[in-house]
């Protein structure tokens, strides 16, 4: 499956360089690199592979400062060692990503409409997605990246929150990776797919 979902990546990849510059990372990330008008820092948006059209849709002829980085997700299409699909991202390809590139802000696209702001920490066990504090272990996956790259993946997320923004979008819940960046120091916020244009011209207009 992963070589499939690697063959898959490298032909977006073939597609997507005519048009801009786009790489590929050891985690199968699928990069690509949006320049905007001058000041402004990076804007790592990252987003699942399987909405990779709707997301470039919205990005298509945006106004927006500085650079975008878009960052497009396999993980959740990974199959790990243990035979459990991976019902979400993974945390280990975004922290490489922080670690590699120090954007100046973090936007996480998920399922729903305006901002996330916070979540309340959860985990994935055998018998499903619980509260931080319920009983019951969070599983622990081995997830075979589509390089080919085996990584342990830990699925418990803790609680984040980022402040409220001055903006006429709903904010409420985000998705729970958004532990990841804040754990970094890297201001983050959810991004719902619903709208997503309107919400990223929103968001962008602010910095």
């Amino acid at each position: 499956m992963a070589s499939a979902l690697l063959e898959r990546l490298s032909l977006d990849l073939e597609v997507l360089s005519e048009h801009l510059r786009a790489g590929l990372d050891e985690f199968g990330t699928l990069l690509c690199y949006l320049e905007g008008g001058r000041g402004g820092g990076t804007t790592l948006l990252h987003a699942p592979y399987t909405e990779a059209l709707p997301v470039l849709q919205a990005l298509n002829g945006l106004a927006f400062r500085g650079r975008i980085l878009l960052a497009l997700d396999p993980s959740p299409l990974s199959p790990t060692l243990e035979g459990l699909p991976l019902t979400g991202p993974a945390r280990s390809p975004l922290e490489h990503l922080l670690r590699a590139h120090r954007p100046s802000r973090l936007l996480l696209a998920f399922p729903g409409e305006g901002l996330g702001v916070r979540f309340p920490g959860g985990k994935e066990t055998e018998g499903g997605w619980r509260p931080l504090e319920a009983e019951g272990e969070p599983l622990v996956l081995r997830v075979q990246a589509p390089t080919g790259l085996t990584y342990r993946e830990v699925r418990a997320y803790e609680a984040w929150e980022s402040p409220l923004l001055p903006l006429s979008l709903p904010q409420g819940e985000g998705p729970y990776l958004g532990a990841v960046g804040r754990a970094l120091g890297v201001p983050t916020y959810g991004v719902g797919l619903v709208n997503l244009r309107a919400s990223l011209e929103a968001l962008l207009g602010l910095w």
